[in-house]
């Protein structure tokens, strides 16, 4: 019987994947690239901003291609994100407080790679907003519920004093374009975006009210995967995880890259670059690897929302093996 309702879970799951992967990856190469044997890995993002930028100059530094991959990199909700890595047709999800919830209620999947243990966050809000209480009884437009974004505020209006179940609406808003233009119609008070996602904001006369990763440890961006796939190729997932922990390593080592890479692809401006550099670093993991307390949160807020969930320890949501293989390998 539980072989049964796994199956059909599976199913299900698969299904909904394929609705809305299909689209993109019709456009995608097969396994095998046309680049001279190249072989393909498909990865999740979310969103392209400060969280996934490691991957981004993994691909730009030609990193992927030292390891013989064609990176094929695929926007999509972080949910999706996670079924498509339990259905097996996409290789890597960046959104590890995705991966972590779901590895928490017994879904096998892992977090086998961590770039950031906390948020470059702001709380963006129309300009005649002074202070963070005026909030009160207001709506506040984040991705989706339970994202990190979502996280991140309800941890920020709790640390003012504010209960966001009793004195806030949190709206599921979408992508930080739907975000922004929700702020400035008016039918939300407020937003969290990143710290390169605010930008248009500012520039359509929102205001920056506050930095709130400063108020929350929570993991941002990273690589997971399906447990089948760390047993089935693990081989590729060794080169996936190194070429990314590579561009985690230029992250500190390779400033003039990083500004390279989010002017090309964030649309940071050189003048913009100082301030989003200095949130991102000031949360970098160096070694990739990130204390278990800063799990918690989201490990139990996962528990808490899941009927009668399977025994799983906080330890067993990360499965750090293969990058303590690379990093004997990379310096």
């Amino acid at each position: 019987m539980r072989y049964q309702q796994t199956t059909a879970i599976n199913y299900r799951l698969r299904l909904a994947a394929i609705a809305v992967l299909m689209p993109i990856l019709l456009l995608l190469p097969t396994q095998y690239s046309a680049a001279q044997g190249s072989k393909r890995l498909i990865l999740a993002l979310s969103t392209k901003d400060s969280s996934t930028a490691p991957i981004l100059m993994a691909t730009h530094l030609g990193y992927f291609k030292d390891e013989g991959i064609d990176a094929n990199i695929v926007l999509m909700r972080s949910d999706i994100g996670v079924k498509a890595l339990i259905t097996g047709d996409v290789d890597f999800a960046a959104s590890v407080s995705s991966v972590i919830k779901a590895s928490a209620v017994g879904i096998p999947v892992k977090t086998v790679l961590n770039f950031f243990n906390g948020s470059f966050f702001y709380l963006i809000t129309k300009p005649h907003f002074r202070d963070i209480q005026q909030l009160r009884g207001k709506t506040i437009g984040v991705s989706r519920y339970g994202s990190a974004a979502d996280f991140d505020a309800r941890a920020t209006f709790r640390h003012f004093g504010i209960d966001p179940s009793k004195d806030l609406k949190i709206l599921a808003a979408g992508s930080p374009g739907s975000r922004i233009s929700a702020l400035v119609a008016g039918h939300v008070d407020a937003v969290i975006l990143s710290n390169t996602e605010k930008l248009p904001a500012e520039q359509a006369g929102m205001k920056a009210l506050l930095f709130t990763g400063q108020y929350v440890k929570q993991p941002v961006g990273g690589l997971g995967t399906s447990v089948q796939r760390i047993s089935d190729r693990r081989e590729d997932v060794q080169k996936g995880i190194r070429a990314v922990y590579r561009g985690l390593l230029a992250m500190r080592s390779q400033r003039d890259k990083v500004k390279m890479v989010f002017e090309k692809e964030l649309g940071v401006k050189p003048e913009q670059f100082d301030d989003i550099y200095e949130d991102t670093i000031r949360v970098l993991l160096p070694d990739g690897t990130i204390d278990l307390e800063n799990l918690k949160e989201p490990y139990e807020d996962a528990r808490k929302q899941a009927t009668n969930p399977p025994q799983v320890a906080l330890g067993a949501v990360i499965d750090y093996s293969i990058l303590e293989e690379v990093r004997k390998t990379v310096k």
